[in-house]
Protein backbone atom coordinates (compact mmCIF):
# COMPACT_ATOMS: atom_id res chain seq x y z
CA UNK A 1 0.00 0.00 0.00
CA UNK A 2 1.55 3.35 -1.01
CA UNK A 3 0.10 6.95 1.12
CA UNK A 4 0.38 10.22 -0.18
CA UNK A 5 1.64 12.50 2.38
CA UNK A 6 1.10 16.36 1.43
CA UNK A 7 4.55 18.22 0.24
CA UNK A 8 3.81 20.80 3.49
CA UNK A 9 3.12 17.95 6.15
CA UNK A 10 6.74 16.32 4.47
CA UNK A 11 8.23 19.49 4.90
CA UNK A 12 7.46 19.88 8.43
CA UNK A 13 8.19 16.23 9.51
CA UNK A 14 11.75 16.62 7.44
CA UNK A 15 12.64 19.72 9.76
CA UNK A 16 12.26 16.74 13.32
CA UNK A 17 13.88 14.25 11.74
CA UNK A 18 16.05 12.66 8.83
CA UNK A 19 14.28 10.48 7.56
CA UNK A 20 10.42 11.18 7.79
CA UNK A 21 9.45 7.57 6.36
CA UNK A 22 10.90 5.72 9.75
CA UNK A 23 9.38 8.60 11.68
CA UNK A 24 5.28 7.81 10.15
CA UNK A 25 6.46 4.02 10.34
CA UNK A 26 7.29 4.60 14.30
CA UNK A 27 3.95 6.55 14.76
CA UNK A 28 1.76 4.08 13.16
CA UNK A 29 3.38 1.61 15.49
CA UNK A 30 2.97 3.36 18.64
CA UNK A 31 -0.85 4.31 17.54
CA UNK A 32 -1.52 0.66 17.40
CA UNK A 33 0.10 -0.22 20.17
CA UNK A 34 -1.68 2.28 22.31
CA UNK A 35 -4.98 0.88 20.76
CA UNK A 36 -4.16 -2.78 21.78
CA UNK A 37 -5.46 -3.81 25.50
CA UNK A 38 -2.75 -3.78 27.97
CA UNK A 39 -3.07 -5.99 31.69
CA UNK A 40 -1.62 -4.39 34.56
CA UNK A 41 -0.24 -6.56 37.65
CA UNK A 42 -0.12 -4.89 40.70
CA UNK A 43 3.33 -5.87 42.38
CA UNK A 44 4.47 -3.51 44.51
CA UNK A 45 3.17 -4.89 48.11
CA UNK A 46 5.48 -5.78 51.02
CA UNK A 47 3.81 -8.99 51.32
CA UNK A 48 3.44 -8.40 55.33
CA UNK A 49 1.44 -11.18 56.36
CA UNK A 50 3.68 -13.51 53.86
CA UNK A 51 7.10 -12.48 56.33
CA UNK A 52 9.21 -14.20 56.58
CA UNK A 53 9.16 -15.46 52.81
CA UNK A 54 8.91 -11.99 51.88
CA UNK A 55 11.82 -10.10 53.60
CA UNK A 56 13.95 -10.99 50.69
CA UNK A 57 12.26 -11.35 47.73
CA UNK A 58 8.61 -9.92 46.75
CA UNK A 59 5.56 -11.86 47.38
CA UNK A 60 4.76 -12.02 43.31
CA UNK A 61 7.84 -14.00 42.89
CA UNK A 62 7.01 -16.86 45.82
CA UNK A 63 8.01 -20.28 43.82
CA UNK A 64 5.48 -22.44 43.06
CA UNK A 65 6.75 -25.29 41.59
CA UNK A 66 9.56 -24.44 38.84
CA UNK A 67 7.81 -20.78 38.44
CA UNK A 68 7.26 -17.74 40.87
CA UNK A 69 3.54 -16.83 40.72
CA UNK A 70 3.99 -13.47 38.66
CA UNK A 71 4.95 -15.84 35.72
CA UNK A 72 2.06 -17.96 35.76
CA UNK A 73 -0.07 -14.54 35.65
CA UNK A 74 1.80 -13.40 33.15
CA UNK A 75 1.34 -16.80 30.96
CA UNK A 76 -2.34 -16.68 31.87
CA UNK A 77 -2.88 -13.09 30.29
CA UNK A 78 -0.73 -14.21 27.18
CA UNK A 79 -2.61 -17.95 26.69
CA UNK A 80 -5.80 -15.23 26.81
CA UNK A 81 -4.00 -13.52 23.60
CA UNK A 82 -2.22 -10.50 25.89
CA UNK A 83 0.67 -9.96 25.65
CA UNK A 84 1.28 -6.28 26.69
CA UNK A 85 1.71 -6.51 30.09
CA UNK A 86 2.45 -3.54 32.65
CA UNK A 87 4.00 -4.61 35.75
CA UNK A 88 3.22 -1.78 38.78
CA UNK A 89 6.40 -2.65 41.52
CA UNK A 90 7.62 -0.95 44.22
CA UNK A 91 8.94 -3.28 47.29
CA UNK A 92 12.18 -5.29 46.02
CA UNK A 93 10.84 -4.24 42.85
CA UNK A 94 14.34 -4.53 40.86
CA UNK A 95 14.25 -8.13 41.50
CA UNK A 96 11.31 -8.26 39.20
CA UNK A 97 12.74 -6.40 36.46
CA UNK A 98 15.43 -8.94 36.90
CA UNK A 99 13.62 -12.05 36.86
CA UNK A 100 11.39 -10.60 34.09
CA UNK A 101 13.31 -8.20 32.05
CA UNK A 102 11.36 -7.07 28.93
CA UNK A 103 9.92 -10.15 28.55
CA UNK A 104 11.46 -11.28 26.09
CA UNK A 105 12.28 -14.96 27.57
CA UNK A 106 8.34 -15.04 27.78
CA UNK A 107 6.79 -14.45 25.13
CA UNK A 108 5.31 -11.14 25.84
CA UNK A 109 6.17 -7.23 26.06
CA UNK A 110 6.92 -5.86 29.56
CA UNK A 111 6.49 -2.44 30.55
CA UNK A 112 7.43 -0.99 34.57
CA UNK A 113 5.39 1.59 36.60
CA UNK A 114 7.89 2.36 39.40
CA UNK A 115 6.06 3.64 42.42
CA UNK A 116 8.61 5.68 44.79
CA UNK A 117 6.72 4.73 47.42
CA UNK A 118 3.89 2.81 48.55
CA UNK A 119 0.73 4.19 46.45
CA UNK A 120 -1.61 1.01 47.47
CA UNK A 121 -3.92 -0.54 44.26
CA UNK A 122 -5.36 2.85 43.50
CA UNK A 123 -2.59 4.80 43.20
CA UNK A 124 -0.59 2.00 41.78
CA UNK A 125 -3.25 2.10 39.11
CA UNK A 126 -3.07 5.89 38.49
CA UNK A 127 0.73 6.35 38.43
CA UNK A 128 0.68 3.79 35.92
CA UNK A 129 -1.71 6.01 33.73
CA UNK A 130 0.30 6.98 30.97
CA UNK A 131 1.52 3.42 29.70
CA UNK A 132 -2.31 1.89 30.07
CA UNK A 133 -4.80 1.60 27.12
CA UNK A 134 -8.12 3.10 26.71
CA UNK A 135 -9.75 -0.25 28.51
CA UNK A 136 -7.30 -2.55 30.33
CA UNK A 137 -7.14 -5.11 32.99
CA UNK A 138 -5.85 -5.17 36.32
CA UNK A 139 -4.76 -8.53 38.43
CA UNK A 140 -3.56 -8.22 42.21
CA UNK A 141 0.12 -9.87 41.41
CA UNK A 142 -0.75 -12.86 44.32
CA UNK A 143 -4.09 -14.69 42.36
CA UNK A 144 -4.00 -17.37 39.84
CA UNK A 145 -6.60 -18.79 37.76
CA UNK A 146 -7.33 -21.52 35.15
CA UNK A 147 -7.31 -21.09 31.96
CA UNK A 148 -10.85 -21.28 31.97
CA UNK A 149 -11.08 -17.90 32.97
CA UNK A 150 -12.01 -16.61 29.06
CA UNK A 151 -11.01 -12.66 29.23
CA UNK A 152 -12.21 -12.20 25.78
CA UNK A 153 -15.95 -13.25 27.38
CA UNK A 154 -14.86 -10.91 30.14
CA UNK A 155 -14.28 -7.65 27.59
CA UNK A 156 -17.63 -8.37 25.85
CA UNK A 157 -19.59 -8.82 29.10
CA UNK A 158 -17.95 -5.15 30.38
CA UNK A 159 -18.73 -3.63 27.16
CA UNK A 160 -22.43 -4.73 27.64
CA UNK A 161 -22.58 -3.34 31.14
CA UNK A 162 -21.32 -0.24 30.01
CA UNK A 163 -19.61 0.51 33.33
CA UNK A 164 -16.08 1.75 33.88
CA UNK A 165 -15.38 -1.29 35.67
CA UNK A 166 -16.88 -4.98 36.28
CA UNK A 167 -14.73 -7.20 38.84
CA UNK A 168 -14.60 -10.75 38.76
CA UNK A 169 -16.75 -12.16 41.35
CA UNK A 170 -16.17 -16.27 42.83
CA UNK A 171 -18.69 -17.82 45.30
CA UNK A 172 -17.24 -19.17 48.37
CA UNK A 173 -18.65 -21.37 50.99
CA UNK A 174 -18.69 -20.21 54.52
CA UNK A 175 -15.40 -18.00 55.18
CA UNK A 176 -14.54 -15.11 56.98
CA UNK A 177 -11.61 -13.94 55.61
CA UNK A 178 -13.21 -11.98 52.70
CA UNK A 179 -15.69 -9.03 52.60
CA UNK A 180 -18.33 -9.70 50.25
CA UNK A 181 -20.01 -8.65 46.87
CA UNK A 182 -23.65 -7.75 46.51
CA UNK A 183 -24.90 -7.01 43.06
CA UNK A 184 -28.52 -7.41 41.47
CA UNK A 185 -29.81 -9.86 39.05
CA UNK A 186 -28.63 -7.66 36.17
CA UNK A 187 -24.74 -7.92 37.63
CA UNK A 188 -24.64 -4.29 38.61
CA UNK A 189 -22.78 -4.41 41.84
CA UNK A 190 -24.85 -2.50 44.41
CA UNK A 191 -22.94 -3.12 48.02
CA UNK A 192 -19.89 -4.22 49.56
CA UNK A 193 -19.79 -5.76 53.27
CA UNK A 194 -16.61 -5.97 55.09
CA UNK A 195 -15.02 -9.19 56.01
CA UNK A 196 -17.86 -10.94 58.74
CA UNK A 197 -16.79 -12.31 62.26
CA UNK A 198 -18.56 -15.53 61.41
CA UNK A 199 -18.23 -17.32 58.87
CA UNK A 200 -20.45 -16.50 55.99
CA UNK A 201 -20.77 -18.03 52.49
CA UNK A 202 -21.14 -15.49 49.01
CA UNK A 203 -19.25 -13.92 46.59
CA UNK A 204 -15.56 -12.18 47.10
CA UNK A 205 -13.73 -9.82 44.96
CA UNK A 206 -11.80 -12.33 42.48
CA UNK A 207 -8.74 -9.42 42.46
CA UNK A 208 -8.70 -9.43 38.41
CA UNK A 209 -10.92 -6.26 36.59
CA UNK A 210 -11.32 -4.61 33.41
CA UNK A 211 -11.32 -0.86 33.84
CA UNK A 212 -12.06 2.21 31.13
CA UNK A 213 -9.74 4.99 31.52
CA UNK A 214 -12.22 7.01 33.17
CA UNK A 215 -11.35 5.25 36.37
CA UNK A 216 -8.54 7.49 36.24
CA UNK A 217 -10.92 10.29 37.24
CA UNK A 218 -12.00 8.68 40.86
CA UNK A 219 -8.75 8.19 41.99
CA UNK A 220 -6.89 10.97 44.06
CA UNK A 221 -3.50 12.17 42.45
CA UNK A 222 -0.44 11.99 44.70
CA UNK A 223 -1.74 10.22 47.48
CA UNK A 224 -2.13 6.30 48.72
CA UNK A 225 -5.56 4.92 47.54
CA UNK A 226 -7.51 1.62 47.99
CA UNK A 227 -9.09 1.09 44.89
CA UNK A 228 -11.31 -1.61 46.59
CA UNK A 229 -12.18 0.58 49.68
CA UNK A 230 -12.27 3.78 48.53
CA UNK A 231 -12.85 3.99 44.62
CA UNK A 232 -15.44 0.71 44.24
CA UNK A 233 -18.10 1.83 46.89
CA UNK A 234 -18.15 5.29 45.05
CA UNK A 235 -18.61 3.38 41.44
CA UNK A 236 -20.76 1.01 42.96
CA UNK A 237 -23.29 3.76 44.37
CA UNK A 238 -23.33 5.52 40.87
CA UNK A 239 -24.08 2.33 39.00
CA UNK A 240 -20.98 1.84 37.65
CA UNK A 241 -19.67 -1.03 38.51
CA UNK A 242 -20.56 -4.90 37.51
CA UNK A 243 -19.73 -8.28 38.52
CA UNK A 244 -18.77 -11.34 36.04
CA UNK A 245 -19.30 -14.42 37.96
CA UNK A 246 -16.35 -17.03 37.86
CA UNK A 247 -16.91 -20.72 39.13
CA UNK A 248 -13.57 -22.78 38.59
CA UNK A 249 -9.83 -22.96 40.50
CA UNK A 250 -9.07 -19.36 41.93
CA UNK A 251 -6.47 -19.19 45.10
CA UNK A 252 -4.47 -16.24 46.46
CA UNK A 253 -1.42 -16.23 48.46
CA UNK A 254 -1.87 -13.63 50.63
CA UNK A 255 -1.13 -16.02 53.48
CA UNK A 256 0.85 -18.59 54.19
CA UNK A 257 -1.77 -21.12 54.42
CA UNK A 258 -3.46 -20.47 51.11
CA UNK A 259 0.28 -20.57 49.50
CA UNK A 260 0.59 -24.17 51.25
CA UNK A 261 -2.65 -24.75 49.36
CA UNK A 262 -1.73 -23.58 46.26
CA UNK A 263 1.57 -25.46 46.41
CA UNK A 264 -0.07 -28.63 46.78
CA UNK A 265 -2.65 -28.16 44.39
CA UNK A 266 -1.88 -26.43 41.83
CA UNK A 267 -0.51 -28.81 39.04
CA UNK A 268 -3.99 -30.11 39.20
CA UNK A 269 -5.48 -26.93 38.19
CA UNK A 270 -3.31 -24.35 35.77
CA UNK A 271 -2.65 -26.19 32.43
Amino acid sequence: MKVEIPDEIYSEIKKIVETPEDFIINAIKDSLRKNKIKALILCGGEGTRMRPLTYAIPKPLLPIGRKPVLQYIIEFFKNNGFDDIVLAIGYLGDTIVRYFGDGFKFNVNIEYSVEKEALDTGGAILNAKNKLSKTFFVSNGDVIFSHSLNLHNLLEFHKSKKTIGTIVVKYIEKSKRYGLVDFDEDYYINSFREKPEKEVSGYINAGIYVFTDEIFDYIKPNAKVSIEKEVFPVLAKEGKLSAYVYDDFWIDIGIPEDYEKALITLNNFVK
